[in-house]
């Protein structure tokens, strides 16, 4: 009989590290819940700045306008073409397109299919792309799958890389 009183006592000394044990793993798992919801809130905040500067790119490349790519670039600028082919940037003077060669191929506007951030970190963003060439009446005559890299150099979100994959789409 002693030694049943002597079980409830250890286990009434025990009942309280239970419960601190218990109340101890909540408040750890609620710090944990804290500090990843802060860091998923952080990685939207840098993918939303990666995908205004993506967006942006866009509307630059469709005016036409180099001094525009160029303002939303960092450098140095790396593009990868369809076929491996090296293309480097060094500096915003670098970036020179023959806008009007291209519209002579029957290019009018490109459209952001797809824009999927794939990875996120405070300085960069990498964004699988789909996006698709237009001529004047808005027919699609090419789709396009790609990488695009925008990154964060001093508080200035641009892309910086570019890899280009086969056309996935041609008239």
């Amino acid at each position: 009989m002693m030694n049943g009183n002597c079980r409830r006592t250890h286990a009434n000394r025990l009942a309280p590290v239970h419960l601190l044990r218990r109340l101890a793993l909540v408040v750890i798992c609620g710090l944990l819940g804290a500090g990843l919801a802060q860091a998923q809130d952080e990685a939207r905040e840098h993918e939303s700045a990666a995908r205004e500067a993506l967006e942006e790119y866009f509307r630059a490349w469709n005016a036409g306008d180099n001094d525009a790519v160029a303002a939303i670039s960092n450098f140095p600028r790396l593009s990868l073409g369809q076929n491996g082919q090296v293309v480097v940037r060094e500096t915003p003077e670098d970036i020179v397109t023959d806008f009007e060669a291209l519209r002579q191929t029957g290019w009018d506007h490109s459209t952001l299919d797809l824009a999927e951030a794939v990875q996120v970190s405070a300085d960069k963003v990498h964004f699988r792309i789909v996006f698709s060439r237009h001529t004047a009446d808005g027919s699609p005559y090419s789709t396009v799958p790609a990488l695009y890299v925008v990154t964060n150099q001093n508080g200035h979100w641009g892309l910086q890389l570019q890899s280009i994959l086969p056309a996935t789409f041609t008239r």
